[in-house]
């Protein structure tokens, strides 16, 4: 589990967003990666202990359930299903501008075939998709690996402290970047697939989380070393260009090739994720409960059929880099009602720790909350108000949140 953590983690974000943060960052992008890489971890912390409270499908619904009741809790998981739908469509578009790039395949119908497909493999069950997983994660991790190799040489050379816009800039880039780090969190989807979630969950996501930020910032300090950041920035294949100034053209198709498999990679875990979530609020009462059958397989085939529709409705309309900012600030709000919700149950004495444990259980992701908040200012207005509207919509638009939950 900890290597799918792994494999949705890395993706679409270091291939493709890379070169927008660059251009805010400057060559100071690996400080960004590591703000961001921080705010992920002491969130990391509170899905680790509430998932060993609740081990179930769709995380941010059932652990601020377990803080603030159901309709706050329906809020959260609602904004992470909707951040976790918008990034399948975006990083499939990231996939489809691959595509184009290397056979002139039209972006929509190469994105859309890339959902079709990877909904095809998420049908037939979590041990394929894992398996599959683990395939296109080594594909993807050696692509990335190969950028950290080519690069190193230049290390010694560069100035890793360039920043354009100030620290302001290095806040920008990791609000942008964030949405590279979307990945840690699903591992709670996978919790009722664990033996001992209490030992495993808090296992893997440390695994996960340790092992991409330590990538992402030698791929960020490779990136930087090898081309100017304002090039990086201008560029619609960052990585892509990086190969190229070492190897040559015929570097630019290798790399691309690797994004495809990484960008693939990412949208088959996300609407694994993200069709979990549904069937996890749908066996809960808050969602339609047909949305909770599943089929021989033990896949939820009618919450992926959903999802599926619903990215590749986002898909005819969507955009990387803005459907990033707007995934971002869903992401950022609902971490925010997680880490809020451990602070409630151990302030309360309900999160089944004692003495420091319980200390810890308040101040990490008191903290945790506090390094959201800060990013989520730096995500813009315009998305932080369209993701609330999406969080008051999805409150007003299903009555069910005034269900009770069972369990609680």
């Amino acid at each position: 589990m900890s290597f799918a953590g792994i494999g949705v983690i890395l993706g679409a974000g270091v291939y493709a967003l890379i070169g927008p943060a660059a251009a805010e960052a400057g060559s100071a992008l690996w400080l960004s990666f590591v703000v961001a890489g921080v705010a992920a971890g002491l969130t990391a912390y509170a899905y680790a202990r509430l998932g060993s409270l609740r081990p179930k499908a769709s995380p941010e619904f059932q652990y601020t359930t377990l803080g603030f009741g159901p309709r706050v809790g329906f809020v959260a998981g609602w904004l992470m299903l909707f951040a976790d739908i918008a990034a399948a469509a975006s990083v499939a578009l990231g996939f489809g501008g691959y595509l184009r790039h290397l056979l002139g395949v039209p972006l929509v119908a190469g994105a859309l075939s890339l959902v079709v497909l990877a909904a095809l493999a998420v049908a037939t069950g979590a041990g394929t998709s894992v398996r599959l997983a683990i395939v296109l994660t080594a594909v993807e991790a050696a692509g990335l690996l190969f950028v950290i190799g080519v690069g190193l040489p230049a290390w010694p050379r560069a100035d890793f402290m360039q920043m354009p816009a100030g620290f302001a800039g290095v806040g920008g880039a990791a609000a942008l970047i964030f949405f590279a780090y979307l990945g840690f969190d699903e591992l709670g989807n996978f919790a009722e697939e664990m033996h001992a979630p209490a030992r495993d969950l808090p296992r893997a996501l440390l695994i996960a989380l340790v092992a991409t930020t330590l990538i992402y910032v030698a791929v960020a300090l490779s990136a930087t070393a090898l081309v100017p950041f304002d090039a990086l920035g201008r560029s619609p294949a960052p990585l892509a260009l990086v190969a190229r100034r070492v190897l040559g053209p015929a570097a630019d198709g290798t790399l691309s090739v690797v994004a495809l498999a990484a960008t693939a990679n990412t949208v088959l875990l996300l609407l694994f994720a993200a069709s979990r979530s549904v069937y996890g609020m749908a066996n809960e009462g808050v969602l339609p409960r047909g949305l909770a059958r599943v089929s021989r397989s033990a896949s939820p085939f009618r919450a992926l059929a959903v999802v599926s529709a619903v990215a590749g409705g986002l898909i005819l309309i969507g955009e990387l880099s803005s459907v990033a900012r707007l995934t971002d600030a869903a992401i950022l709000i609902s971490f925010i009602f997680v880490n809020a919700s451990l602070v409630r149950l151990a302030t309360a004495g309900r999160s089944r720790a004692t003495g420091a444990r319980r200390a810890l259980d308040v101040v990490i992701p008191t903290l945790g909350a506090l390094l959201c908040a800060a990013l989520l200012g730096y995500s813009g207005w315009f998305w932080i108000g369209m993701a609330v509207a999406v969080g008051v919509a999805g409150a007003l638009l299903n009555p069910a949140t005034r269900a009770p939950v069972a369990g609680r």
